[in-house]
C-alpha cells in the first residue's frame, strides 16, 4: 500500500521535528499525541484495514489539535508535517476504504431495519397494539445480517449490536435496532 508507505515517510520527519520543539509545557501533551499516532499506525501496518485507518485519523486528529495550541515557531514547524500527514492518510483511506458492495447492503439493511423501527413505534400510538403484523420478521433479518456481518468483518470493523442481534434475533426490539442503525451509520460513515 503506497498510502502506509508515504504515512511512514511523514512520521519519520514528524518524530524527528518533535525533538525541536521548543514549549517544555506543551511538549509531553505532545509526545503523548505523537506515541498515540504512532502506536496506531504500527497496528495499521500489522492488519490493513478501514476500522484500522479510523484509529489512525482519529490520532492524527488528536496531534493537530495539539499542534495547534502550540506557540507560533513550534507550530510553524510541524503544520507542513500534519498537512503532510493528512495528504497521506486520504490515500490510505481511500485504498483501504470499505467496498462499495457492503456498503449498498449496509444501506439496504438499514432501510429494512427503520421500516420495523417505524412499524414499532407506529403500533404504540394504537391502542391495543395495532393488528398489523410488523414487515421484515427476525428471521429474515437474520440471514441478511449474518452475511453483512461477516463482509464487515472483513474491513475490521467490530459490531457488537449486529453480533448480539445474530446471536439472539427475537430480542430485536426498538432500542436494539436503534443500536444497529447507528452501529452501521458510523461504519458507512467512515
Amino acid at each position: 500500500m503506497s498510502g502506509l508507505l508515504l504515512l511512514e515517510a511523514s512520521l519519520f520527519q514528524m518524530n524527528a521535528t518533535l525533538a525541536g520543539v521548543q514549549d517544555e509545557m506543551f511538549a509531553s501533551q505532545l509526545q503523548l499525541t505523537a506515541g498515540v499516532l504512532n502506536n496506531a499506525v504500527a497496528a495499521a501496518k500489522e492488519s490493513l484495514n478501514a476500522a484500522r485507518v479510523n484509529d489512525v485519523e482519529f490520532a492524527l486528529n488528536d496531534f493537530a489539535a495539539t499542534v495547534g495550541e502550540l506557540p507560533y515557531a513550534d507550530a510553524q514547524q510541524l503544520t507542513p508535517i500534519v498537512e503532510m500527514l493528512r495528504t497521506d492518510l486520504a490515500l490510505l483511506k481511500e485504498e483501504t476504504a470499505v467496498a462499495p458492495q457492503v456498503l449498498d447492503a449496509i444501506r439496504a439493511f438499514r432501510t429494512k431495519l427503520r421500516a420495523r423501527q417505524t412499524a414499532i413505534e407506529r403500533q404504540t400510538y394504537v391502542e391495543g397494539g395495532g393488528e398489523e403484523p410488523l414487515p421484515h420478521p427476525p428471521e429474515e433479518l437474520e440471514a441478511e445480517a449474518v452475511v453483512l456481518q461477516s463482509r464487515i468483518a472483513d474491513s475490521g470493523f467490530a459490531t457488537p449490536a449486529l453480533d448480539a442481534f445474530v446471536d439472539d434475533p427475537s430480542s430485536l426490539r426498538f432500542h436494539s435496532i436503534a443500536e444497529i442503525i447507528d452501529e452501521l451509520d458510523m461504519i458507512a460513515s467512515s
